[in-house]
């Protein structure tokens, strides 16, 4: 026996092929029909009948010549009418879907199979921080970029109503960095709009950026890198880290033995210099990329900047002075 919905189909064909439109009985004929939902119930006058609403699965080139003439469409969608009309039945309506390479059904029948895309991981903080790092250099403000290099971020999604989600940043300075931002709100204000984006995503949006002090013990003293930029800042160079090891000065107590380190470029006077700040003296590490002739260098021991006195004097020294 005969599938109904195939019969069907095969009638609404041989109807318009009848009628004189063989092109559309072909393209009918190599399509599949389906109902579409379940019959409604109409009242037509005195009498109730069931409508059906049914799809039309077709290949490309069917869909693409049904879809490009509305008078051809109106002639399949009568076939199919008069197939389906009798004293009890009648077609709501008829949707021409296009069948997909591949899985041979249209989409209506495919589309709670399709997994949603994971959305990508947010990126790390320090990811963010490099990136509007990177476009406040590129803006012209490479101290706002050196602040935003020794910072911290921390990010907190915040409830949303839909859309896209919504991302709370907050950048942890170095209390001193903060304290000049507090009198600078243009440079604070740049620094805000290259956070907010960094943190831009396609799957969340950036809805603030407030600027706080780095987080430390009760009683903590400065770290040694802070104390040294300071001076040197306050100097009018510029301070820009170039790497830190795990371990490095800052990262244990004051005077602990520390097995790491701190590189600064540090700009002055129009020349580039390479201070290293190492926790204990010789523990100076190979010259890297740096070549000693170009560059001038100089290693300072974390004890030598134990006080903002001390850092003061080492800025002098390579602001103005000749390095040993």
């Amino acid at each position: 026996m005969i599938p109904a919905l195939t019969a069907l189909k095969a009638a609404a064909a041989a109807l318009l092929e009848a009628r004189g439109q063989r092109g559309l009985s072909a393209l009918v004929g190599g399509g599949e029909i389906d109902l579409a939902g379940p019959p409604e119930r109409w009242t037509l006058g005195s009498r109730a009948v069931s409508a059906s609403r049914l799809a039309l699965t077709v290949d490309a080139p069917a869909f693409a010549a049904l879809t490009a003439d509305a008078a051809r469409l109106a002639a399949v969608r009568d076939a199919f009418a008069s197939a389906v009309r009798t004293p009890e039945t009648e077609l709501a309506d008829l949707a021409v879907l296009l069948r997909l390479p591949g899985v041979g059904r249209g989409w209506n029948q495919v589309y709670r199979e399709a997994a949603p895309r994971a959305a990508p991981e947010r990126p790390h903080p320090d990811e963010v921080l490099g990136g509007a790092a990177a476009l406040v250099e590129a803006s012209g403000d490479a101290r706002g970029a050196a602040m935003l290099r020794r910072a911290r971020l921390e990010a907190a999604q915040v409830p949303s109503s839909g859309g896209a989600a919504l991302v709370r940043c907050v950048v942890r300075l170095d209390p001193a960095d903060l304290a000049a931002l507090g009198r600078d709100g243009e440079r604070a204000e740049r620094l805000r709009r290259a956070v907010r984006s960094a943190g831009t995503r396609a799957a969340e949006a950036v809805v603030s950026v407030e600027l706080a002090a780095a987080l430390r013990p009760l009683g903590a003293a400065d770290a040694p890198e802070a104390r040294l930029t300071r001076a040197l800042e306050a100097r009018g160079a510029v301070v820009v880290p170039v790497s830190r090891e795990e371990g490095g000065p800052g990262a244990r107590e004051e005077g602990g033995p520390g097995g790491g380190g701190v590189e600064l470029a540090v700009v002055a006077s129009g020349e580039l210099l390479r201070v290293r700040i190492a926790a204990a003296p010789g523990r100076a590490r190979g010259e890297g990329g740096f070549r000693v002739e170009e560059i001038r260098a100089m290693t300072v021991a974390a004890q030598d900047l134990a006080t903002p006195e001390r850092a003061g004097e080492i800025a002098a020294l390579l602001c103005g002075g000749d390095l040993p």
